[in-house]
């Protein structure tokens, strides 16, 4: 077994929340906005049933082949040659989406806390931590990230308890004026996202009580969900229309918090909630990104190549992007759909040929 380690359903569900949260939390509302505008609460619960039937692809793709990850699944499907390109694709595309969510952590801190350090100080030490912490397994990955959710869930819960006297409701009406088509084409963004839990088919080998994994799973999309809808709501209620002015709405809104004048400058409590995300998502990611090389590589262990495979991804940082308009390139229609293509399609295809040829092989025993 290339990971000894095993977690539980609840703690995969945990580290899951996070690393969909992460960056989508301080993007989401402006994004959605732009296309959803009043009724941009609503996006995120299209999304939501997004989310859902990913994780039900990726459970379903576990208990047809319990003990494989994607890409051993998709070498003993499609054969050597197909499933060693299919494999080939994932290690690219993997290295491309960590090295994206390295650059957004680094674009953030250096615009919002640290302008004058470098680049490469504020993606690496944080990358170097991710990757000794990936290097222990994922039983430290599941604590690591219980501590870390605890934190995120305070810290936004508390952020948003302060804003509540600031907040305006009359800016959610009305209420669908043009129909759901606009907060529908709005769900896109998030959806890429959450097609992110289709992390769980990597995970699943190594969860003890994979019985509860679906109902645990789904128990996260829809935290996910929900704080997806009250940050939006938040948002709007809040800055309104103008939300879409800002890159990030949810730095902006705790910018707002004056409590009798011994209670302001709280965007120190976003960048804390932020970083405590960002740690348990580039971990969780570069553990899934070591798993698929070592499976593709046939390795007995994946340990010995997380440091390369940490400095792939920071290399893959600055490839992909040179500045903050770069990345909002990234996250936009087509980038979006490059995720949900890479990260929900390519897998159902697999399930839907899974599902095929047992179909076969059942009628082929059947026959006389």
């Amino acid at each position: 077994m290339i990971e000894t380690g095993k977690i539980s359903s609840s703690q995969m569900a945990i580290l899951l929340y996070p690393s969909i949260l992460a960056t989508s939390f301080l993007s989401v509302p402006s994004i959605t906005m732009t296309h959803a505008h009043q009724d941009m609460w609503l996006s995120p619960l299209w999304a939501g049933l997004f989310g859902m039937l990913t994780v039900w692809v990726a459970v379903k793709l576990n208990r047809l082949k319990p003990d494989s990850t994607l890409i051993r699944t998709s070498f003993s499907l499609l054969g050597a040659v197909p499933g060693f390109l299919v494999g080939l694709y994932y290690i690219f595309y993997l290295a491309h989406l960590t090295g994206i969510i390295i650059r957004q952590y680094g674009e953030f801190i250096i615009s919002n806390a640290l302008p004058m350090t470098p680049q490469f100080v504020v993606t690496g030490s944080m990358v170097l931590v991710c990757a000794i912490n990936v290097r222990i397994g994922i039983e430290v990955i599941g604590r690591t990230s219980q501590i870390f959710t605890a934190i995120f869930i305070f810290l936004s819960a508390f952020i948003f308890v302060l804003l509540i006297g600031e907040l305006h409701p009359s800016e959610l009406l009305p209420i669908a004026e043009n129909g759901l088509a606009p907060s529908i084409k709005g769900a896109l963004a998030p959806a890429a996202w959450f097609s992110e839990y289709i992390l769980i088919a990597f995970l699943l080998p190594f969860v003890n009580d994979r019985e509860k994994a679906m109902r645990k799973s789904m128990l996260s999309v829809l935290f996910v969900t929900l704080t997806m809808v009250v940050t939006n709501l938040v948002c709007l209620f809040l800055m309104g229309d103008l939300t879409t002015s800002f890159i990030y709405p949810v730095m902006v809104a705790a910018r707002y918090i004056t409590i009798a004048d011994f209670m302001q400058h709280l965007e120190s409590l976003v960048i804390a909630l932020w970083i405590s995300g960002i740690f348990v998502k580039i971990s969780v990611f570069l553990y899934v990104y070591s798993l698929t090389v070592a499976d593709w590589l046939k390795l007995k262990h994946y340990r010995s190549i997380v440091m390369p495979l940490a400095f792939l991804c920071t290399v893959f940082a600055y490839w992909s992007a040179r500045s903050q308009g770069d990345i909002a390139n990234l996250i936009s229609v087509s980038g979006n759909t490059y995720t949900i293509i890479s990260l929900f399609v390519l897998p159902t295809l697999l399930l839907l040929l899974m599902l095929l040829k047992n179909k076969l092989t059942r009628k082929k025993k059947g026959s006389p």
